[in-house]
Order: structure tokens, then sequence, then C-alpha cells
């Protein structure tokens, strides 16, 4: 997860969970075999946007009241009564109610233009623990120079008898998934 043409992020306060800001796919990846985020059902969410960015709010990234243009982000869902998100990247907390973390990433659908509205993909948080893996080569410049401090612990990588969930494939596959209204009404 990269800003589009942004500065220095600000640095997130300590979490109770392993979070390496710019990380959000392996944040995740760790945030789902959580017990805190245990329900009767859990979705990994999968955005980009249809040209390969989209507009967010409240990400600890971006200037506060100012949208930041992320080329992907990776959030979990999940539902006991009702639907919350675990987006450990946003500024207004960690979980909120799907519906409050809709209404403050994307406030203005209305006029955001559409190659920026966000397209999402989603995973049964069990497929994505099994099968995501990552070499991390999205993260390096050409000079194989490191974007972002990459996290502390090891890539990751999926389970042997698993066909693996490449990052760059969900992100293809978020390209041409849901849009924001289907996501909000799969999310109530």
């Amino acid at each position: 997860m990269y800003p589009v043409g942004l500065g220095a992020p600000r640095r997130h306060p300590l979490i109770q969970f392993p979070y390496q800001a710019f990380w959000c796919e392996e944040n995740v990846w760790q945030l789902a075999q959580r017990p805190e985020t245990a329900g009767d059902e859990r979705l990994v969410l999968v955005l980009t946007g249809a040209a390969g960015a989209m507009a967010c709010w409240q990400q600890k990234a971006g200037l506060d009241g100012d949208p930041i243009a992320w080329d992907y982000h990776v959030v979990l869902a999940t539902r006991d009564a009702g639907w919350r998100i675990w987006d450990l990247d946003c500024r207004v907390g960690c979980p909120l109610p799907a519906s409050a973390w809709l209404s403050s990433t994307f406030p203005f659908p209305e006029v955001v233009p559409a190659a920026l509205q966000p397209r999402f993909a989603l995973f049964p948080a069990s497929d994505y623990i099994e099968r995501f893996s990552s070499d991390r080569s999205h993260m390096r410049d050409p000079d194989g120079r490191w974007l972002q401090p990459p996290p502390s612990w090891p890539p990751i990588s999926g389970q042997p008898s698993a066909m693996p969930l490449k990052l760059t494939d969900a992100i293809a596959q978020a390209r041409h998934g849901l849009d924001l209204a289907s996501v909000t009404a799969r999310l109530r």
C-alpha cells in the first residue's frame, strides 16, 4: 500500500496488534488470526480503483481532513450482531461499524471522479490466511531499495498445499470487483 503523490506519513500510535505502516495486506493477515477479530463471518476486503488508485478519507497517512490516494488498501470485516471494519490505518477508530467506516472513508462518492472510486474484492478470511503470499517486491523501487520499511516478521507465504493468492492478483480482482454501493449493501 503506497499513497499516490503524498509526502511522509504520520506515525501510527502504539497498538496491541502486529502493525507496520504501509503494509496493510500483511497487517490484515496478522489481524485476521487474532482471537479479538473472531466472529460469525470474517472477510478480507481488498480495495483499489478502476484506474489503479482510489480516494480515501480519514487515513493516518494523509493530512487531517484531506483524502489520500492509495494504490490499494486491505481491511478486515467481521460480523457478529453487525458488520465491523478493522482498518488499522483509520484515523476515526478501529474497529468501526461498517456503515461508519464506509461513510467516513468514502464520504463524497457523488463528487469523486469515477477513476478514483473504490472497487472491492472480498475473500473469506480463512482463505486469505491460508493462501496469501507476498515476496514484498511491490514495495521496492527500481534499484531494489525499500519504498517503506518492511515489517519485522518474515514475508508471508501461503500454505504449501494451497493455491497462492498473490497481492497483485487480489488487486486485479478488486479493480473489476464490487463498487461502493454493492459493498455497502453486502455489509448491512
